[in-house]
């Protein structure tokens, strides 16, 4: 059987240090029967770090020669799958919450007119009211003409006041626009801009937290149709 000197060792450095074997403790399972999560990640949001234990191609391929091999690999992987699965675990709470939060932003309540606009619609609609009343005074005594007359001003300014609200709702309903609709991805976690561009959409997919994420869920229900 194979054995190799742990890592890249310098000669002084080996002076003393055991051969290590591919069914040590030290050496990665994982790596060696199909994929070590610690490689996945790196320099990602889900990164774990250096893996604590010896990735070794020599070692994995006397693994892979050895009359041993297929008495292992199931123990390896049923090892790799309990990894996973935790992994996987962890994740899916992310995206529950993600989910949670995603919902609790569809139902924020539209942005309200702003304080000018609404002081502005309080003195037109003020100012209607009291020529109204002017107008019902003056219809009591005969005064047609004259209550004609303000009935005119009260038309002009139900105008501007219908123009006012008009333009409150545009400007809200920018508001609304302008602010980027999320989605998220289920198979990873990551939170993306709903009906993005067709190029940043094609990043996602094919960077290192997507790719990493699918290899882990396709190896579990790959490896749950086994058992």
């Amino acid at each position: 059987m194979f054995c190799s000197l742990a890592r890249n060792l310098t000669e002084e450095e080996k002076k003393g240090y055991k051969e290590v074997c591919w069914d040590d403790k030290e050496v990665c399972a994982f790596y060696m029967v199909r994929f070590c999560p610690h490689d996945l990640f790196v320099n990602t949001k889900s990164d774990l770090g250096a893996c604590p234990r010896i990735h070794d191609l020599k070692l994995k391929e006397s693994f892979e020669k050895s009359p041993r091999h297929d008495n292992y690999v199931p123990k390896f992987e049923a090892e790799l799958a309990q990894f996973c699965e935790k992994l996987v675990m962890d994740l899916d709470r992310k995206v529950r919450r993600g989910r949670e939060r995603l919902a609790q932003e569809d139902i924020t309540p539209t942005p309200p007119v702003s304080a000018e606009k609404s002081e502005q619609l309080s003195i037109l609609e003020e100012k209607i009211k009291k020529l109204l009343e002017q107008v019902e005074s003056l219809g009591e005594a005969g005064k047609v003409d004259e209550a004609e007359a303000l009935m005119r001003k009260v038309e002009m300014l139900n105008a501007e006041k219908t123009l006012m609200t008009q333009q409150a709702t545009n400007e809200r309903g920018l508001t609304l626009t302008q602010e980027k609709k999320m989605a998220l991805c289920e198979i990873c976690g990551s939170f993306l801009v709903a009906n993005d561009a067709a190029e940043r959409t094609q990043s996602h997919i094919t960077g290192k937290q997507h790719i990493g994420y699918g290899m882990v869920r396709d190896f579990i229900s790959e490896f749950k149709e086994t058992i």
